[in-house]
């Protein structure tokens, strides 16, 4: 009966909302994704040879990133599958045909949850298996690919502390559709007790490390590290990245970095805002600082050499490397009420990262640092400053708090591994 209503709910709205899909759409990208997702374009070319058919949706680029080393493992295990790999959004799209294409695989969009795009989509697909690296829960494709015999698997499960709110909420109404996976990978211990409490049975749970950790870990590359600081033109100062920064978190870290300035002059602000376009908003609040800043892409290109002491990250991809060069790391999203981001970053590259308090988005990765004692928890613009100087103040014990952080890294190692040899048992 729930599943009826929402059957129903879910075509009227398909059909009501149409003009608002084609805004959303089109004001979050170049529009490109508006008809494959509302089952009215389907993809041009049909999935590539092989049996089985292995469909890995992923619904961003962090979940993209995250499927290859799993895909990897995926295609050793089974050399003969045909993948098909789709995104729910357009920077997703990007990203997972630039990695997935030379793999063979087929890339595309997945189709909005109402039951004509879904089944549009089951129809010309026809996979054997579903790998889902997203916790939402879509009740026509899974209802009616368990009907179509398609073999379904949640991968690198994270219920989040907003997810597992909206779950033990709905509980009754939501439990069956969750149950209609076979198998559930969980990414950590927390996440497989919070699944059991939503009512999942405990044989369907897998606790197999996280994702994310091995692709970090298999990320790094020192060359380019040690290239970026020859573009910095770095000659022995002290660096503090401040990464992956929202709207609210800027002023308070150029705050703390005119308090380090004091014992540190020569300190190098690296500004990396999480979200590009903020540049030019960026540039003018640096110069209200006083302070003399140059952007990244005119020293990546050799236009300039480094001589402010702060640079304004303004390109995409270069992030990850640049936590090789730093001496201190701050992680965005987390001085302000976003969810953060991903602290084990730094952590991959030896450095015990600091962080605000709102991370409900990456518990997960927080549990992993808090017990390996390789991180810190800031509040304001004192507890900041006054991490970043402790750090800086004594190499030995900022090396050894770094190299803490990356060995509770490497106890995750091999989960692409794990969780491929799981779901590969349920074909």
């Amino acid at each position: 009966m729930i599943y009826r209503l929402y059957q129903a709910v879910s075509a009227l709205a398909g059909l009501a909302l149409l003009p608002y899909f084609y805004w959303h759409f089109n004001s979050r990208g170049r529009g490109e994704s508006f008809l494959p997702r509302l089952g009215l374009k389907l993809p041009p070319s049909p999935p590539p040879p092989g049996r089985p058919r292995v469909w890995v949706h992923g619904v961003s680029v962090g979940e993209i990133l995250s499927a290859l080393p799993l895909v990897k493992e995926l295609k050793a295990l089974l050399p003969r599958a045909a993948l098909i790999i789709t995104t729910g959004t357009e920077t997703g799209q990007a990203v997972a045909r630039r990695h997935f294409l030379p793999l063979g695989a087929l890339v595309c969009y997945f189709p909005l949850d109402t039951p004509w795009a879904v089944a549009r989509y089951l129809a010309y697909l026809r996979p054997d298996l579903y790998i889902s690296l997203d916790s939402e829960i879509w009740p026509n494709f899974l209802v009616q690919a368990q009907r179509r015999g398609v073999r379904l698997a949640l991968a690198n499960a994270r219920i989040s502390d907003k997810t597992f709110r909206r779950f033990i909420k709905f509980k009754p109404y939501i439990v069956n559709f969750i149950n209609l996976f076979e198998i559930i990978t969980c990414g950590s211990t927390l996440d497989c007790r919070r699944l059991q409490e939503i009512g999942v049975p405990p044989d369907k749970l897998q606790f197999s490390g996280n994702l994310k950790v091995d692709r970090l870990l298999t990320g790094m590359d020192p060359h380019a590290s040690q290239l970026l600081a020859k573009l910095f033109h770095l000659k022995g100062e002290p660096v503090f990245l401040a990464a992956s920064t929202h709207p609210g978190e800027d002023e308070p870290i150029l705050k703390a970095y005119e308090l380090l300035r004091a014992p540190y002059p020569t300190l190098l602000l690296i500004l990396a805002p999480r979200h590009p376009e903020r540049t030019p908003d960026l540039a003018r609040l640096v110069q209200s600082h006083d302070l003399a800043f140059q952007l990244w892409s005119n020293l990546k290109t050799g236009a300039e050499i480094r001589v402010a002491p702060v640079v304004i990250i303004d390109t995409i991809g270069d992030l990850f490397n640049l936590y090789g060069v730093a001496d201190v790391a701050f992680v965005g999203g987390s001085l302000v009420p976003h969810g953060g981001q991903n602290i084990l970053e730094p952590a991959a590259w030896g450095r015990a990262p600091i962080y605000g308090p709102h991370i409900h988005n990456f518990r997960w990765a927080q549990a992993i640092l808090e017990e390996a004692g390789g991180g810190f928890m800031v509040h304001d613009v004192p507890t900041l400053a006054a991490a970043a100087r402790r750090l800086l103040d004594d190499p030995r014990m900022r090396r050894g708090l770094g190299a803490q952080a990356q060995a509770a890294l490497l106890r995750h190692q091999g989960a692409a591994r794990r969780q491929a040899e799981v779901i590969v048992e349920i074909l």
